[in-house]
């Protein structure tokens, strides 16, 4: 920062730190709005891994529930049941693969690039606050 005086005196500084102070306001919001966005995108893609997470679970278990029924029909015969067993068993392998790429998504913080530049405005801030002239 210069110390040479500007022209147009105090109106001027105060009208230099205003543009100033809007300019970082405007850029701040850019960052929080670009950050909104790509939350708002990877909470719809979240969304639907969760709801075919759900269904997959839901065919699994009447597929588990139906292989033990047919188990007991059949009295343990080794047909049907083994066929709905393996049907159950790829399911819940389904499951767990769309469980693992929901964890993988949810792990991003949102607004995590202007929590840090927040942040680095308050240090400077309480830094000039607690400076004695």
């Amino acid at each position: 920062m210069s110390h040479q005086p500007l022209p147009g005196g105090i109106p001027s500084r105060v009208s230099g730190l205003t543009i100033g102070v809007v300019r970082h306001l405007l850029s701040l919001g850019s960052l929080a709005a670009e950050e909104g966005r790509l939350f708002v995108r990877q909470s719809i893609t979240g969304l639907i891994l969760l709801m075919a997470l759900i269904l997959v679970a839901m065919i699994a278990y009447v597929a588990l529930i139906a292989c033990v029924v047919t188990l007991l029909a059949v009295s343990l015969n080794w047909g049907w049941p083994v066929s709905l067993a393996a049907a159950a068993m790829i399911h819940l392998g389904l499951v767990w693969i769309l469980y693992s790429i929901l964890r993988a998504r949810i792990t991003f913080r949102p607004f995590e690039a202007t929590t840090a530049e927040l942040q680095r405005d308050m240090d400077v801030l309480s830094h000039y606050s607690n400076r004695t002239p």
